[in-house]
């Protein structure tokens, strides 16, 4: 007790957690936590389920708190335990109660589960059987009277009142069911309207009952970071944590741990020789993976690399095509010399006639593109927006080996070999001339799309991240469910779209605290745009707001908005911002 009385008097900020287990409990006293909550609430989360059930008749409240807290948590830590109690039993004694709770070895007690939980209804009708809130004061004051700390859950300015007006030790408002993780509930409210019914039920204890140390839990606080933005708006005396220390850091260490061992685990799935071989003969060029779409493409292109007819190589939007051309072009990896024509960038696609077979007139008298010892490659993109004409004399080209410059019947030997790059999915769907389709018959490649090759999506970003930034990024830097967005999305952009997002990445990975993973929250709006987000042009968002900005006084809050401090009130009471 005397632990307690030390850190309620010495003014620091208080950390306590709410728990269910005993293994929670060492390991919140290893984090330096001042005190312990026992609740029912706790052992259910450890059994998998949201806090919100232990305001269901699933166990005796009493009964299942009393057991954990007496047998996991009194003998495994030095830490003071509160004790949650409830004031449903058929025969209630305050006083016996009180005595029980010191003869077990508890510190004190909190009201746990309460009826603050309840609609307005049912806690009128509790209060009238005499098991209301007001009740609950009464229990946590019989505790205090036998020398022991209590600490009054509550929800509201009235029921703060209430603890206030007795002068109990520690009054928590509790901002609702947490939000975040697997379990938690959806955000209601942000942590800017939350701030202003804390400061002004901090205010009103405080004003009652100085000595009373003014605590939070619950609501939109997940994460520390929460914690300080709403300390910089409303001063608070300590910080309750149930889920956002028990529950949300389970899941994600949990979460991360077995999707790391599965990563270890994933047999890089032992290559076969043939395997093997082909990644080392990529590797130059610039492939990096092992899926099995990647080493069907890798066989194809290196059969197509050995031969000398022109290519067709179909590449997605956002698929690299350079290691596939240093690998048609250049034996050594090489970046090989050539003649690029993107028929999409020419101002007249009948351009690039002049550019491939020359031209007689002066003014544009150019070496053909085509002809041979001009380069290692001649690469066209877009090449369905050559002219029919154009593609027909190319295609007779391919197959003859020779072309005709304008205004000469001299025959011209080719350059090496033609690559025609286009963004179909298939041949047929290229949009070429027939004749240019037949003669690139059985010469046509696919890159494959990401989508088809997600086995090997942490490489790529790696390799990405070192290329272009310099930085690695690897497996360490996501979280699990960070890891499930990733391999779950489209890739609809393919490596373009990895580009942009390891760029956004960076810039979380610098603004965030040491160790910190990234997170599924830092990346769906990313890949998705920005989530669905609250109106913030209502009424309501705008008087939040404006209070927050003008540090919650009224006077300047009402002038700002342009209207008078007893409208402004009447709204405070409207939409809910005060308790």
């Amino acid at each position: 007790m005397g632990a307690v009385r030390q850190i309620l008097t010495d003014g620091s900020f208080l950390i306590g957690a709410a728990i269910g287990s005993g293994s929670t409990a060492m390991a919140a006293q290893r984090g330096r936590a001042d005190f312990l909550i026992a609740l029912n609430a706790g052992r259910l989360r450890s059994m998998g389920v949201p806090s919100i059930a232990c305001m269901l008749p699933v166990f005796d409240a009493t009964t299942l708190t009393e057991k954990f807290a007496g047998e996991e948590v009194l003998p495994q830590t030095k830490l003071p335990v509160l004790l949650g109690v409830n004031v449903w039993e058929e025969r209630l004694d305050v006083k016996q109660k009180a005595m029980s709770i010191q003869r077990a070895g508890f510190a004190g007690a909190v009201n746990f589960p309460s009826c603050m939980h309840y609609s307005h209804a049912m806690q009128h009708i509790l209060a009238r059987a005499g098991r209301g809130i007001e009740q609950e004061v009464a229990q946590l004051k019989a505790v205090q009277d036998v020398g022991l700390t209590a600490m009054f859950y509550c929800a509201t300015r009235t029921q703060a009142r209430l603890a206030a007006d007795v002068g109990l030790d520690m009054v928590c408002l509790n901002l609702g069911w947490n939000v975040g993780g697997a379990q938690g509930h959806r955000q209601r409210e942000t942590i800017e309207e939350v701030a202003v019914a804390v400061l002004e039920i901090g205010r009103l204890i405080k004003r009652i009952s100085p000595k009373t140390r003014f605590l939070l839990e619950g609501g939109p606080i997940e994460t520390a970071d929460d914690l300080r933005r709403l300390l910089h708006l409303a001063p608070i005396d300590g910080y309750v944590g149930g889920s956002t220390f028990e529950r949300m850091p389970l899941e994600v260490s949990v979460a991360d741990q077995v999707d790391r061992f599965r990563h270890a685990g994933q047999r890089r799935d032992v290559l076969d020789d043939e395997g093997a071989r082909l990644v080392a003969w990529g590797r130059p060029y610039g492939f990096v993976g092992h899926a099995k779409a990647h080493l069907n493409f890798l066989s194809r292109l290196k059969a197509l690399s050995s031969a000398q007819g022109s290519v067709l190589l179909l590449a997605e939007p956002g698929l690299q095509t350079l290691s596939c051309l240093k690998a048609l072009g250049s034996a050594n990896g090489a970046v090989p010399s050539m003649v690029q024509i993107d028929v999409a960038g020419e101002d007249f696609p009948t351009r690039a006639r002049s550019i491939l077979f020359g031209s007689n007139d002066a003014s544009l008298k150019r070496r053909p593109a085509l002809e041979a010892g001009e380069g290692d490659l001649v690469v066209i993109f877009a090449p369905e927006r050559l002219p029919a004409g154009t593609q027909r004399r190319l295609a007779r080209a391919m197959r003859d080996g020779v072309f005709q410059t304008p205004g000469s019947r001299r025959p011209i030997p080719m350059a090496r070999r033609v690559v025609l790059v286009s963004t179909a999915s298939d041949p047929q769907a290229a949009g070429l001339d027939p004749s240019l389709t037949e003669v690139l018959r059985g010469w046509s490649i696919r890159v494959p799309p990401l989508r088809e090759r997600m086995d090997d999506l942490l490489l790529l970003i790696q390799q990405m991240s070192i290329e272009r930034f310099g930085e690695v990024i690897a497996r360490d830097h996501f979280s699990a469910d960070a890891m499930q967005v990733l391999t779950e999305h489209l890739w609809p952009g393919n490596e373009t779209e990895i580009h942009a997002l390891l760029g956004q990445l960076l810039d979380i990975l610098g603004a965030a605290p040491t160790g910190q993973r990234i997170r599924r929250s830092d990346i769906l709006p990313l890949l998705n745009g920005p989530e669905p987000m609250r109106d913030i042009g209502t009424e309501k968002d705008r008087i939040a707001d404006a209070l927050w900005r003008h540090g919650f006084n009224r006077g300047r809050t009402a002038q700002a908005l342009g209207m008078s401090r007893k409208t402004l009130y009447n709204k405070i009471q409207k939409y809910g911002l005060t308790r």
